[in-house]
Order: structure tokens, then sequence, then C-alpha cells
């Protein structure tokens, strides 16, 4: 008990420790640059807006010294952002300082160890504290029902998505928690406005990226890299035959050249297979081999002959794109057992994802009850986890660097029931005395 009472006494200075600690980490460490970085600093064409517009104007201002400064501006950013999280949750959800101390340390822990988001050149390094602010307005507006905190929610979201598209599943979650709001408190004409921005933000973020592809690519369009990761998976459970699938000769041309390819290389789930391999472990494995090494160059190989590099990337997108929906209905008992194996491999295994859709479900059956707040965090939060996972399995393979944002909710959602488990106890033995 003097443990909990002098971090709730001390809790400020134990976090600007803690912060001081995770500064000293991440500044004497030097900024690296991955295979992804360069695009980021070139402001490739395949790239999504906001990181390389941020790149590239620290890079303006600070010359030959950018790295560093980007690396003390990402580290401020997620530092500031980690800070407001942590204060916001404490305002409404009352538990005892040493577990938002140890919350605090885990959100802090992509700063420090593997990921290092601040000494790298890449999109987490902003989209992680964007997404913690885009979370905790949302969830504001979940507690309080004030308009204000899902403007300021949808302001970041706006820009968490030209960041990395991945969390469009804030979009429809949102719009329940919209819904739900309107109907216990039946105002939804008042909200009939808010409605309508929730519902157009992905056509705002949709024509803002291609107005920036416009001005600085002189292409009006999304950034041209999604039907290659759509048609990935698909390819990995096609076989031979599905080329009959296609009546165009230029789309059976390219199904021929990737599907020959990956044969050759055993990178397909048939492979996988007749080698007795995990398939999800194989996929995981060869997805970027899949993807940007097979896919892609075959694709560039066929259009750069006739086409500027940039418009041949987007005839890539989108024959891609055309080609990936047939592909998937035609494999689809294949395809979604694939899905749900990359979906669950993303949680480690299928009990962590009932063991998340437990909690959500207790969650939900909660909010209406005493300390609402604890188990509308606790709905939200299981929900968002379960939402990207659930995204990012679509087109992707569930790599950590798509899925830490949400590493954190588990021991959150741990410390509220292992806190309210305390304050019982204690309530109980004053009872008794």
């Amino acid at each position: 008990m003097a443990l909990f009472t002098f971090f709730d006494k001390h809790f400020k200075l134990c976090v600007s420790a803690l912060f001081c600690v995770v500064a000293i980490l991440v500044l004497t460490t030097p900024i690296a640059l991955q295979p992804d970085s360069l695009g980021y600093i070139d402001i490739w064409f395949n790239r999504t807006p906001m990181y390389p517009l941020f790149v590239n104007a620290v890079e303006a201002i600070f010359g030959d010294y950018y790295k560093p400064a980007l690396k003390v501006l990402q580290l401020l950013l997620g530092l500031v952002s980690v800070w407001f999280f942590i204060n916001q949750l404490r305002k409404h959800i009352s538990l005892q300082a040493f577990w938002y101390l140890l919350l605090t340390l885990i959100i802090l822990v992509p700063y420090i160890y593997n990921h290092k988001i601040a000494n790298n050149i890449l999109t987490e390094a902003i989209a992680y504290p964007l997404y913690l602010l885009t979370t905790i307005h949302f969830l504001l507006f979940f507690f309080k029902e004030r308009t204000k905190h899902l403007t300021y929610a949808l302001i970041f979201l706006f820009i968490l998505l030209l960041t990395r598209k991945q969390f469009l599943y804030f979009v429809p979650i949102g719009l329940v928690i919209l819904f739900w709001i309107s109907y216990k408190s039946k105002t939804f004409k008042n909200h009939i406005p808010h409605f309508f921005v929730l519902v157009l933000l992905p056509f705002l973020v949709s024509l803002t990226d291609s107005t920036y592809h416009k001005i600085v690519h002189g292409h009006f369009t999304n950034t041209p890299w999604t039907g290659i990761h759509l048609l990935a998976p698909a390819m990995y459970v096609a076989d031979k035959e599905d080329i009959a699938i296609y009546t165009s000769e230029e789309e059976k041309a390219y199904f021929n050249a990737i599907y020959a390819e990956i044969e050759e290389n055993k990178y397909n789930e048939a492979a996988a297979i007749s080698e007795g391999q995990d398939v999800i472990s194989h996929y995981i494995a060869n997805f970027a081999k899949i993807a940007n090494s097979t896919i892609y160059p075959i694709g560039k190989e066929r259009y750069e002959k006739e086409l500027s590099e940039n418009d041949a990337l987007i005839k890539i997108d989108e024959t891609t794109s055309a080609m990936a929906l047939p592909l998937i209905k035609d494999n689809f008992k294949k395809w979604i057992s694939l899905y749900i194996k990359n979906f669950s491999y993303g949680f480690e295994n299928s009990k962590y994802v009932l063991l998340f859709v437990i909690l959500f479900l207790f969650g939900i059956s909660k909010i209406n009850g005493s300390n609402a707040n604890r188990f509308k965090a606790i709905a939200f939060l299981t929900c968002i986890t379960l939402s990207n996972m659930a995204l990012v399995a679509v087109g992707m393979h569930t790599l950590k660097r798509f899925t830490f944002y949400n590493d954190w909710v588990l021991f959150f959602v741990i410390f509220i029931l292992l806190n309210s488990i305390s304050t019982h106890y204690i309530t109980q033995r004053k009872a008794h005395k």
C-alpha cells in the first residue's frame, strides 16, 4: 500500500523521470535509414502524403542537420502525445497511479525497444502519436458525449489517414458511437452534420491524397499501391487454371507471368503444403516477395516499355486492383482461410482473438452501469484492436510494424480489472473493521 501511495503523490515526477530516460536512450541512438526510408525522403509517387511532407519540411528548415532534428521532433511529438493521452485517461478513469505509470512505460516501449520509432525514417514515427491522439479524443467523445471531442478526433484522424490508411476503421466505429449517443439522448437532428462529416471523411482523404499527387507528381490519383497488396494474398492461394477467369489478354498475360515466378520460387500455398510447412508462417515470410519483388517488378517491366515510370505505376495499380476481386471470388474458401489465419497470427494465436472478443462483449454489456467509463474504454479499445487487425489482414501480412499500435491495450484492460478487484478488497476490509 505504501508503494501505491508513493506513486499517487509523486506521479508527475515519476513520469518525468521515465520521459527523461526515454529521451536519453533515443537521443544517444543515431537515426537509421530503412529500406522504405528513401521513398519518404525523395517523395516517391507510391507514398502517402503526410510523412514525406513532414520529412521534407524538416529537411528544408534544418538542411544538413535534418536527421538529428527529425529525431528530436519525432521524440517530442511522441512524448507530448503520450503525456496528453495518459493525463486524459487519469481524469476520466480512476485507477491508482501505479497502474498509469506502468501503462506509460508500456506505451513508450516502441520508442526504446524493437521498433525505435523516433530513430527511424518511417511513417510509424508520426502515425503512432497521431493514433494515440485520435484514440483518446474518440474515447473522450464516448465518455463525455461532447461533439468538440469528435471534432478533434476527426481532425487527427484525417491527418492519420493521410499518413497510413490502415486506420480507416475509425470511421464506422465513430458512426456507431455517434448513433448510440444520438439514440440515447434523442439528438439525431443535432448530430446530422457530424454524421455527414464522418461519412464524407474517406472521400475528403481521397481527394486530398489525389490533389497532393497532382501537385507533386502531376497525376490526380490516389497513392497507387493498393492493388498490389490486394492481389498478393489472392495469388498466394491461386492455381494455374485460374487464368480462365480473366477475359482480358492483358490480365491473362500478367497472371501467367506472376504465377510462373511464384510457382518457380515456391512462394505459394501449394508449395507450403507440398513441403509440409505451416501455411501462415510461409505466407508471412513470402508476402513481401510476392507483392514487392514479383507482382510489382513484373508490372514495371511490362508497362514501362510504353509508359513513364509514374504512368506505369498507375497502370499496375489499376490492373492489379481489377484482377484481385475475381481471383478472390474464384478461390474464396482458400482466401478466407488464409485471411483468418493471417488475422489470428497478428494476435499470436486464436486464443487471444477469443480473449479480445470476450473482453469487447464484456465491456459492451456494462457501458450503461456504474463506472461506465471503464467499460466504455474496454469496449472501445478492444474493438479498435480487433478492427485494426481485421483491416491489415485483408491485404498485408500482420507483422508487428502494422499491429504494434495496440500492444498496450490488453495491459490497460488488465490494469482496470486488477484495480477494481483491489479497490473492492480494500472496501471489504474496511467494512469488516
